[in-house]
């Protein structure tokens, strides 16, 4: 069996053309490609946007495109007529800086013993203490150390332990009331006697 082919119809239905360009517009193609190819500034571009943005409108000085400061610099060196003399404190009083002085150590002495009353570990240990159970030999020692120091503190400040004025019996305290020179009128002055 033979196969023959078909004879194609001659038609131009179905057939597109090209069309044909002018040279001007191959060329207008041409550059478009070749600008799309392209990236970033134009060379150059940096100092043509200067000079476009004096041109535009800064009138005045011209900037200058160099960085740095435009303070100006004097390069002789001229002496100044007025020289500005450190300023030292004027003497003190040596009483107003030992006053001064023992205030700031009270200060310090009084912070110090402030930090021993609030140090918790200490507050922890004299509530073991208050309960009634005993201490380890290390924190006995320490327990100790900072008792000692508190009453050095207190004795330094001038602050007086109240534990030890308390009368321990009843008649003690019978005789202190006694004793004291009481007087109602002073805080409430409608009292008679």
């Amino acid at each position: 069996m033979a196969v023959t082919q078909k004879a194609q119809p001659a038609t131009t239905k179905g057939k597109s053309f090209k069309k044909k360009e002018s040279q001007e517009s191959a060329l207008a193609g041409r550059e478009r490609k070749r600008e799309a190819k392209r990236k970033g500034l134009k060379p150059g571009n940096r100092q043509a946007a200067e000079n476009a943005n004096q041109k535009k409108g800064t009138s005045g000085q011209a900037k200058d495109p160099r960085v740095g400061s435009r303070k100006p610099v004097a390069l002789v060196v001229e002496k100044p007529a007025n020289v500005a003399k450190p300023q030292t404190k004027p003497a003190q009083d040596p009483l107003k800086l030992a006053a001064e002085q023992e205030k700031k150590r009270l200060r310090a002495l009084e912070q110090e013993m402030e930090a021993i009353e609030n140090d918790e570990r200490l507050n922890l240990l004299l509530d073991k203490l208050d309960g009634g159970e005993t201490l380890v030999a290390a924190d006995q020692v320490w327990l100790d150390a900072q008792l000692e120091r508190h009453q050095q503190l207190a004795n330094a400040l001038g602050i007086e332990d109240d534990d030890e004025d308390e009368p321990s019996t009843p008649e003690d305290l019978l005789q202190r009331f006694i004793d004291d020179d009481f007087d109602p009128s002073e805080l409430d002055p409608d009292y008679k006697k």
